[in-house]
């Protein structure tokens, strides 16, 4: 498991025993299990800041995940250069699933393969369907995202990390831009 991974996999053990601990603090029968739990979340805290520390550290290897996004975005482009060769066709919003939007869910998790395996290059595919969608500010985004991360550097995994919360956000913005339309 990597830094990332073990990062993550922290915080979200920590709102699972926030979770725990405001159900249990709410009984008065299972005190002994509300001390157990805190002592376990005060572990995890301190697991998770010695992780922060770490992750903050400068190391060479950093860069290798914003090489790795820059694979993704670029991979996402190409499949859009594709997708435009063929005349009327549009990236497909669902991704061959009956899930509306889940084209932005897959682009979120590839570049999160590439985060949280420090450096892991997904295989990028978009496919494409006939369903018409002015797809332009997604593609403007991941454009202006690799042109970014070209001109960048990072010289800690703290930064991927961040820089990663930026990509998800303007992706989430798109999201609820075409929520309002309807078409996901």
């Amino acid at each position: 498991m990597t830094s990332i991974e073990r990062y993550y996999e922290l915080i979200y053990k920590i709102d699972m025993s926030d979770f725990k601990i405001k159900l249990l603090s709410n009984s008065t029968d299972e005190k002994k299990d509300l001390i157990n739990e805190l002592q376990t979340r005060d572990i995890l805290l301190e697991e998770l800041d010695a992780i922060k520390t770490k992750i903050s550290e400068t190391d060479p290897e950093a860069d290798n995940i914003r090489t790795a996004f820059i694979h993704v975005a670029n991979g996402i482009l190409k499949s859009f250069a594709q997708i435009k060769r063929w005349g009327d066709y549009y990236p497909d919003l669902n991704q061959g699933t009956v899930i509306p939007g889940h084209l932005f869910g897959k682009i979120l998790n590839d570049f999160n393969i590439a985060l949280k395996y420090e450096g892991g290059l997904p295989v990028v595919e978009i496919y494409m369907s006939q369903e018409k969608w002015d797809y332009e500010p997604l593609e403007s985004l991941i454009d202006n995202i690799r042109n970014e991360l070209v001109k960048a550097s990072f010289t800690t995994k703290m930064e991927a990390i961040k820089y990663f919360g930026h990509i998800r956000k303007s992706i989430l913005a798109i999201v609820e831009d075409l929520r309002k339309t309807r078409l996901i």
